[in-house]
């Protein structure tokens, strides 16, 4: 038996393993990836094209086809403010070195972006100072002393020269207003929302819905997802390794139209039709003798009868699924919501075949199956629902005693 005078695992927090807050704060740098996609959606701003986690953080790519680099760094608030002698500061100075070293002429600018305070002392170790003294130089001869020792030691460990270390700088800015971490998200929300003509026709939660689709998107661009869709016989065709970089460049770089598909999918999802728990029904309710005196009287055969009370069993059966697999209040949610949807068009169904001189069952049937071939066209939310799930819906409600097949009612009598 556990020692109850010793804390369960479960109700004290960890300690000395930092991997959630390490995934939060790439989550961080993915949402902040997508606060700069959101640039493509204004016609205004110069980007062409976004890439994550391809050279730098986040690379931009201007319509003149020259780039700019943005490091994201993130601190807690208990730590010391940014200094430029702080080794991290340095190490991304000679990141941004390296890939001027590289690339010339090819990069505008580099951005050192943080949420977290840069020292403002007006010295040697206040970075914005650093960098505005550079950027006003005319040449480095003319630096001071302790800014010269700054480049001397990037340039060291960019293992470049001062001279490309000091062009490197005089392209970076430093900046310390990007949000707290727990801000991020309303952050890029408001951005979205300012940029995207189709949250005018959203919900509030939909825009935060397309918000967190974003920001998945650039966490799989920040990743080898492209591995995943790389063919098994992809080390035997004649060029692997072209192959696997140009699925690479594509899984990074993320464009106008690609931005738009991600955001048009959340926007055609619709709301699940969504009411009180309380009236919520459970699976397997029905009865099968109201469900074959139903369809009798509709004018359905023996075969098509047992063909009804199969189609309810496995309908019910997928509810059961649903209620297993997601937990008992998301699983039947999702049952309301096939119900409500086949019920409606149950309604339909019977006002577009009722008929007072004959039996109508077979045909209210076909108009019932073309609705529901209509919703799926249309894209309806029907989850793993198939055609003859959605019939055997209607048969669930008919054995409730929710829908008709006939003008007659002779059970009622009984």
């Amino acid at each position: 038996m556990p020692d109850p005078i010793v804390p369960a695992p479960d109700a004290i927090p960890a300690t000395g393993d930092p991997g959630d807050d390490t995934a939060r704060r790439y989550r961080y740098q993915w949402t902040y990836a997508a606060i700069v996609c959101c640039m493509l959606l204004d016609e205004t701003v110069d980007v062409a094209e976004v890439f994550c986690e391809h050279h730098e953080d986040v690379l931009i790519k201007h319509n003149d086809a020259t780039f700019t680099g943005i490091q994201v760094k993130t601190r807690s608030s208990d730590q010391n403010v940014w200094k430029a002698g702080d080794p991290d500061v340095r190490s991304l100075c000679a990141r941004f070195a390296k890939l001027e070293a590289r690339f010339s002429v090819h990069f505008r600018a580099f951005q050192f972006l943080t949420n977290h305070p840069l020292y403002s002392g007006g010295n040697g170790q206040d970075l914005c100072h650093v960098l505005t003294t550079i950027q006003a130089a005319a040449a480095i001869a003319g630096l001071p002393r302790n800014i010269l020792r700054f480049l001397s030691k990037v340039g060291e460990e960019a293992d470049c020269s001062e001279d490309v270390a000091f062009v490197a700088l005089s392209k970076t800015h430093a900046s310390d207003d990007l949000p707290r971490l727990a801000d991020i998200e309303a952050r890029l929300v408001t951005t979205l929302t300012s940029t995207w003509t189709g949250a005018e026709e959203c919900s509030c939660a939909s825009v935060v819905r397309a918000a967190r689709a974003l920001a998945n998107e650039c966490g799989r661009a920040s990743s080898l997802a492209h591995e995943d869709t790389l063919p098994t016989y992809l080390p035997v065709v004649s060029s692997p390794a072209d192959t696997e970089l140009a699925a690479r460049l594509a899984g990074k770089r993320i464009d106008r139209a690609r931005i738009l598909d991600i955001l048009n999918q959340v926007l055609n999802e619709t709301a699940l039709l969504d009411g009180n728990p309380e009236s919520w029904s459970e699976p397997g309710t029905g009865t099968s003798g109201l469900l074959v005196k139903k369809l009798d009287t509709g004018g359905f055969s023996a075969v098509s009868c047992n063909s009804a009370k199969d189609l309810r069993d496995k309908a019910d059966y997928l509810g059961l699924v649903w209620t297993k697999k997601y937990g008992r209040t998301s699983g039947l949610k999702r049952y309301d919501h096939i119900r409500s949807l086949v019920l409606s068009d149950s309604a339909s169904a019977f006002e577009a075949a009722r008929s007072e001189e004959q039996l109508f069952g077979r045909k209210m049937l076909s108009e019932l199956r073309a609705r529901f071939k209509q919703r799926r066209q249309d894209g309806s939310q029907l989850f793993d629902c198939s055609n003859e799930h959605l019939e055997g819906f209607a048969y669930i409600l008919t054995s409730e005693c929710e829908v008709d097949w006939s003008l007659d009612r002779p059970w009622e009598a009984q």
